[in-house]
């Protein structure tokens, strides 16, 4: 009789598992409309991009609950694999006439998460991982913009969970061009890769601990 009763109650947990995990699944799907590029970075003979911030200054924004073209995406990889956005964030940078004294400046809503799951959403703004009732946002504060090969680095300071730390963001200038609504934007794009543990998460068996972070962000000058 007993072993009847654990393999029942496995078979419960056996099922209750898969529950879980059904209705935790999903995926996040882009669905932004990125706006043609009339005029593309260009490279010298030698291939190396023409450092373009040197030919644009003034005030860039973007904020996405507005509508304006641009995402922010991350990756976890790990057994409980984790897709998804933020849909709500905002973008300035300041282009100075000297580039690489720019100030770029990203703060984001964490309880915008979204995965395409909002049961994984809900899991994810509790303590163990965003904590989105004591820490509402996420920022990003540059320090000063460099040169790369092929592209240009923020080094700057992240901040999540109330931790600061330095952090390098690669990017690229793609060019402008005039969105849907009329305006003239700066296109920019790039990647990025922090461990979240290390910002004071949670470790999590099957969560993975480095998540990378990809944009798109077509910036209208403000001023």
């Amino acid at each position: 009789m007993k072993k009847k009763l654990l393999i029942g109650a496995l078979i419960i947990v056996v099922i209750g598992a898969g529950f879980i995990w059904d209705a935790m699944s999903g995926e996040y799907e882009s669905t932004l409309e990125k706006s043609e590029v009339e005029s593309e970075v260009t490279v010298d003979s030698t291939g190396i991009e023409i450092p373009t911030l040197s030919l644009i200054q003034g005030k860039y924004h973007v904020n996405i609950a507005d509508g304006d073209h641009a995402e922010l995406l991350f990756y976890a990889d790990g057994m409980k694999k984790a897709k998804g956005a933020f849909e709500k964030f905002t973008v300035d940078f300041d282009i100075a006439a000297d580039y690489h004294t720019s100030s770029l400046n990203v703060t984001i809503e964490s309880a915008s998460i979204n995965t395409g799951n909002g049961m994984r959403d809900e899991h994810l703004t509790e303590e163990a991982f965003f904590n989105v009732t004591k820490f509402p946002t996420i920022t990003f504060q540059s320090t000063s913009i460099e040169d790369a090969d092929t592209s240009y680095v923020a080094k700057g300071d992240l901040t999540l969970l109330s931790n600061t730390k330095p952090i390098d963001v690669p990017f690229k200038h793609l060019g402008n061009g005039t969105d849907s609504e009329g305006l003239a934007f700066e296109a920019f794009e790039g990647s990025f890769v922090f461990d979240r543990v290390e910002y004071g998460m949670e470790e999590i068996s099957g969560a993975g601990n480095i998540v990378t972070v990809t944009f798109y962000c077509e910036l209208i000058l403000s001023e």
